[in-house]
């Protein structure tokens, strides 16, 4: 996964009152900003956040937070 930190990634939001649509996802240069973005921006306080890697493994909410603090602790 680590390897995959400076590549491109994207983050799609998920709602219990809306579907998901491919035209909401955003697109990031690298997983690392895609990471940051989601842990720190809360559209709603209600919307999950997902992201899918360039290599297409899909990043649960659990795996974002845990990927978010390992990379804190890098700095």
């Amino acid at each position: 996964m680590h390897a995959e930190l400076d590549k491109p990634a994207r983050l799609q939001y998920w709602s219990a009152n809306r579907e998901a649509s491919e035209r909401d996802a955003i697109d990031f240069e690298t997983l690392d900003d895609a990471v940051a973005f989601a842990m720190t921006q809360k559209p709603g306080n209600k919307d999950i956040a997902w992201v899918r890697t360039e290599s297409g493994e899909t990043l649960t909410p659990e795996k974002l937070a845990a990927l978010w603090e390992l990379t804190r602790m890098r700095q």
